[in-house]
């Protein structure tokens, strides 16, 4: 299932729990308001339950724009129903603000997976403006039914409970969606898009942000593919994006333990901080990367790396510290390739 498909279902079950709340509130309603003889909102449910039901319907044929609207709709209609029946006291008011964080999310929801959606700020205009119209109006007119102190305090509770459940419903959402896009871009900044690998720049500030003490026994490793421009010359860049994908998951695999960054091109570094087994682990590298057939779309490849290896220096910066590892790789690269250079 792609990223598309798995965001049109989750479009599909949130407005699904929505419609499925307001069936909940329906029927809380709809008792309620026979037991406190509530015409207006008992006639007002019937029409709602008719309306709702639909709007399941409606939800499962994946008509979530429409669905979307008629649920924006009905909640308005109940706040106003609510305030000129009971006035403001038992808080149907609140399901408009609650609206507000709803709107949002939904409109940004529609837009990246639908490409179409309600226009945010007309649709909150309606909602605040809504809200304010009819909260004036109870402050001057008397409800319409008068209930006892018991079912208005029932009222508030159930409405806030709803009202508070929905939107921390969409504070969650958004946090969701938040969280994701910083750990996306983290990821973007730090890791290689090709190999998976960490990249310079991750490189760099692990250098920068560890202390010299935490260095002492380390080691640096860049390691080189030889001859690559042969690779993509003779077969192409996609065939050499595919070597440089295996050799990143060969490196990792066999330097284990140790950070394996792409530093650039054809180029890896390997820091590690087991100083004894540097040579015995490179060798174990180079040799695995000799020994390996590489296939790609029928043709096998035998590919050499050269490895410069220089040991921590406090003496040195990191700049430096590279750069004496990268001095090694090119001795390696001009006296015939294919070796570790310590």
């Amino acid at each position: 299932m792609n990223k598309l498909d798995k965001e049109n279902i989750f479009i599909k079950d949130l407005t699904l729990l929505f419609g499925i709340v307001l069936l909940f509130t329906d029927v809380f309603f709809l008792v309620f308001g026979i037991i406190y003889d509530l015409p207006l909102i008992r006639y007002l449910i019937y029409v709602k339950l008719v309306i709702n039901s639909t709007n399941i319907v409606l939800i499962l044929k994946k008509h979530y724009l429409i669905s979307t609207v008629i649920i924006y709709s009905v909640i308005l209609l109940m706040m106003i129903v609510g305030i000129i029946s009971l006035g403001l006291k038992p808080l149907f008011q609140v399901y408009s603000l609650g609206m507000l964080v709803c709107i949002s999310y939904n409109c940004y929801l529609h837009d990246r997976v639908l490409k179409k959606q309600l226009p945010m700020f007309p649709t909150i205009a309606i909602h605040v403006i809504s809200y304010a119209v009819m909260y004036i109006y109870g402050t001057i007119n008397e409800p319409l039914y008068r209930i006892s102190e018991t079912g208005e305090n029932v009222l508030i509770a159930f409405n806030s409970i709803v009202a508070f459940a929905i939107v921390i419903l969409y504070v969650y959402l958004y946090h969701y969606v938040a969280t994701n896009s910083e750990e996306k871009l983290e990821k973007m900044a730090m890791v290689d898009n090709l190999t998976g690998l960490y990249n310079r720049h991750y490189l760099l500030g692990s250098l920068e942000s560890r202390e010299k003490a935490a260095l002492e026994n380390s080691w640096l490793a860049i390691l080189d593919i030889d001859d690559f421009k042969k690779v993509n010359d003779t077969y192409g860049h996609n065939c050499g994006d595919y070597i440089l994908h295996q050799m990143a998951k060969i490196t990792e695999q066999v330097c284990t333990d140790c950070i394996v960054c792409r530093w650039g091109g054809e180029e890896f570094i390997v820091i590690s901080t087991n100083e004894t087994i540097k040579t015995d682990i490179l060798e174990k590298l180079r040799k695995k990367i000799e020994s390996e057939e590489f296939k790609y779309e029928g043709d096998t490849l035998h590919i050499t790396i050269t490895i410069g290896v220089k040991s921590y220096d406090k003496s040195l910066s990191n700049d430096s510290w590279i750069s004496a590892a990268d001095e090694k790789l090119y001795l390696g690269k001009k006296n015939g390739k294919n070796r570790v250079v310590i």
